[in-house]
């Protein structure tokens, strides 16, 4: 391999790399080795060899080698191939220093390494590439908000430098959990809108619907998510009697691990019945006739019938549908942000649960074509407080490939904030980005 020589590596992943030397893009070298004799094959350091620095992890060599080392390029890595073998030594990894995240991040680690091992023996291609997709995910869960993509100002460089917190978008993350509600209202407001926009027909109505599958106690699978997702899709089709003529949207819920309506002792399901919570518009539906439907189509999957369904009409819709499909349409999103864990352990079980299923659902009118924010460049909000005509651009800081990508540069955020960045909004991809400051800077 030349020294010049470089990889594409993933926004949201820190490869573990194999014990060797790897160059930057100056041809400064920076040797990957173990931290001592006995240490663990996977705990690896990155030594720079120009001043022999020990840096613990791939964000923290790049922003050595950049700002401490005069290199000119962030350190380049190697991409974990979804099609080569994976050595047993590439799912262990360390999270004692990561408190809570890092025990749930440890679970999901174990499971990659499980369904590693059923791929190796089976040579199941599949089962590799979901052990290594539950790797990734624990890596992001485990790192979320302690990583930051910097930026600075076209006009002042020095003086308006901004990050933007790498999230991991795990599903039941509470850090990210707002920041997905927020993008899903914006990206469902506008298609449900356009759905109402027409006027109300004669006998229909939009209303809050729930439907609920109790469980026996026992964990939920993906497989069973599923089934619950299609059996709410078949009650409603065939409640109402079409499969286009109504609009529902719908999201998966799950019970919280400790409170409830009963103590703890006597609750049955302890907090794993899975809900679903949709919004409606369609023509009325008979209430009693849909509850049937619905436990016999729950006791044909399931084998044990469940009544729970609920449905009432928002109110306000006729007088004024904007404002009522907005209200409806926050308290559906809400329940993607409530806590579902106290303990490490059922977190990572309902992470696991949801692996490959999804949590958000659209059917009928409210299937359609999403409208997207225009990209354009992100104004600096410094210069703007500051009341300027034509404010400064943010760039982000990291490498620019030939091909018009880029591979940000990734930092510590609290080497960031020690540096006089300052926290942003948004994801740093839509218009959106920058409009206004974050009040407390994340986390380290």
């Amino acid at each position: 391999m030349s020294e010049t020589q470089t990889f594409e590596l993933p926004r949201a992943v820190i490869p573990d790399l194999p014990v060797g030397e790897w160059a930057c893009a100056s041809g400064q070298r920076t040797r990957i080795a173990d931290t001592g004799e006995g240490a663990r094959s996977s705990f690896l350091a990155l030594v720079c060899e120009h001043c022999g620095n020990i840096s613990q992890n791939l964000a923290a060599a790049r922003y050595h080698a950049v700002k401490l080392c005069d290199v000119s390029h962030p350190l380049a890595a190697p991409v974990v191939s979804e099609s080569l073998p994976s050595a047993a030594g590439d799912f262990e990894l360390e999270y004692q220093a990561f408190g809570f995240r890092g025990e749930a991040a440890e679970v999901l680690m174990s499971a990659a390494r499980e369904w590693n091992r059923r791929g190796v023996e089976s040579g199941d291609a599949k089962m590799k590439r979901k052990a290594l997709r539950l790797k990734r995910k624990a890596i992001r869960f485990a790192n979320c908000g302690r990583l930051g993509r910097s930026a600075i100002c076209s006009l002042y460089p020095f003086e308006h430098k901004f990050y933007a917190p790498h999230d991991c978008g795990t599903d039941f993350c509470m850090k990210c959990a707002q920041g997905q509600r927020r993008a899903l209202f914006g990206k469902y407001l506008r298609v449900i809108l356009n759905a109402v926009a027409g006027g109300v027909p004669k006998g229909w109505t939009l209303a809050r619907v729930t439907f609920t599958l109790r469980s026996d106690g026992s964990e939920i699978t993906p497989e069973r998510v599923k089934a619950f997702n299609s059996a709410v899709r078949f009650t409603v089709r065939k409640s109402v009697g079409s499969r286009n003529g109504f609009g529902f949207l719908f999201s998966d819920e799950v019970g919280f691990e400790k409170r409830g309506h009963l103590p703890d002792a006597l609750r049955v399901a302890g907090g794993l019945n899975l809900h679903a919570h949709g919004l409606y518009f369609g023509p009325y539906v008979d209430w009693e006739r849909t509850r049937d439907l619905w436990a016999a189509e729950t006791e044909k999957r399931f084998g044990v019938p469940s009544t729970g369904f609920y449905i009432t009409e928002v109110k306000g819709f006729r007088r004024d549908p904007e404002r009522a499909v907005r209200w409806a349409l926050n308290h559906l999103l809400k329940y993607l942000s409530k806590p579902p864990a106290v303990t490490a352990g059922r977190l990572a079980a309902l992470i696991l649960s949801f692996d490959g299923a999804k949590r958000v659902h659209a059917l009928g009118r409210f299937y359609g074509r999403c409208p997207t924010k225009e990209k354009a460049n992100c104004p600096c909000p410094t210069c703007r407080r500051m009341g300027l005509e034509k404010p400064g651009v943010l760039s982000f800081e990291g490498k620019f490939l030939p091909n018009g990508g880029s591979i940000p540069r990734l930092s510590l955020v609290g080497d960031l904030v020690a540096q006089g960045y300052l926290p942003l909004h948004g994801d740093g991809r839509t218009t959106d980005f920058g409009d206004c400051l974050a009040v407390d800077a994340a986390a380290p």
